[in-house]
């Protein structure tokens, strides 16, 4: 499951078909283990289209994200969610920023292939643990959809692959030093000065512009950085957007997770007060074949109570 750098030659990029029959998550399975390491035959909570994700306080982190911890808020049902939406089974995911694995488990639950990188360490053994956990609990020898899952200790700036070998990226990019992930001098997330994040971040995604095939999507999980000591809000998801458009990506959906945190709620310092965080960003950019004119919408089509009302406000 885990490589580095040097040892990416390979049938990374022929995913060959998995030998367990379902594709989807969301096809009805028998109770018991189905083959792909769900010994339990549970099925995520699911993530509609609406703007709004919120999928409730109860919502939990299924197996095997459990059974190792790595610190984020984001629930595997919405980043699977996303790898469902922008692929097909046997296409190659990237996740340049992989953390605790995620993307690689959901994944290799959806039969999908994966390359998942990450500077750290650490991080990659939290899940190479993740992914072993869903090898131990199939009742196949070799589970073919946690085989096509690889690790690969690499920075996200100098992506070790061909130019257009990627059909999807979902990723959750480091919210500046907002979580210091490490204390390599090549985290992104030990980078204190907004500005400087700012520029590397963007040599990341130029990156995976390069990577990632014409006409095909990325997912960007963002949250904003709220430095309540100066009572400012740094609006990263909105630099991620100028960001991506620089680079003449086309934001196609945006979409707002809503998160539960443990504890009482309060706001913060003094007044006027500001709110507490209790959302994320999903920002899903195009990367379009060509260049391409902006078509408007057909005209709107007004209800005739709307009319009455703009009628008599243009009295």
């Amino acid at each position: 499951m885990q490589s580095d750098e040097r040892e990416l030659g390979v049938n990374l990029f022929s995913c060959t078909p998995p030998s367990v029959g379902a594709s989807h998550r969301e096809e009805e399975t028998p109770q018991g283990d189905t083959g792909n390491g769900n010994p339990q035959g549970e099925s995520h909570e699911r993530v509609g289209y609406k703007s709004v994700i919120d999928l409730g306080r109860s919502a939990q982190v299924p197996f095997p994200h459990n059974v190792a911890e790595y610190p984020t808020k984001i629930l595997p049902q919405v980043m699977g969610a996303f790898v469902e939406r922008l692929t097909v089974p046997n296409e190659l995911v990237l996740d340049p920023f992989c953390g605790g694995g995620t993307v690689a488990v959901e994944c290799a639950l959806q039969h999908r292939c994966s390359l998942n990188i990450d500077i750290n360490p650490v991080a990659l053994e939290v899940a190479k643990q993740k992914l072993q956990a869903l090898q131990t609990a199939s009742l196949f020898e070799q589970n073919t959809a946690v085989a096509h899952q690889h690790l690969v200790l690499a920075d996200a700036r100098q992506l070790p692959l061909k130019s257009e070998t990627i059909d999807a990226i979902v990723t959750d990019i480091p919210y500046a030093d907002m979580i210091r992930y490490s204390s390599l001098p090549s985290d992104l997330s030990t980078i204190e000065d907004y500005d400087t994040f700012l520029e590397e971040l963007l040599h990341a995604f130029e990156e995976m512009k390069r990577v990632l095939k014409k006409g095909r999507y990325i997912a960007i999980f963002v949250a904003d950085y709220r430095i309540g000591r100066s009572r400012v809000i740094l609006p990263l998801h909105a630099d991620v957007i100028q960001l991506m458009q620089g680079l003449n990506f086309d934001l196609f959906d945006l979409y707002v997770w809503r998160y539960y945190r443990s504890g009482g709620f309060r706001p913060f310092g003094a007044r006027p007060y500001q709110a507490m965080n209790v959302h994320s960003y999903v920002l899903v950019f195009h990367k379009p074949s060509d260049a391409k004119p902006l078509l408007k919408n057909r005209p709107v089509r007004y209800r005739r109570r709307l009319i009455e009302k703009l009628s008599k406000v243009n009295e």
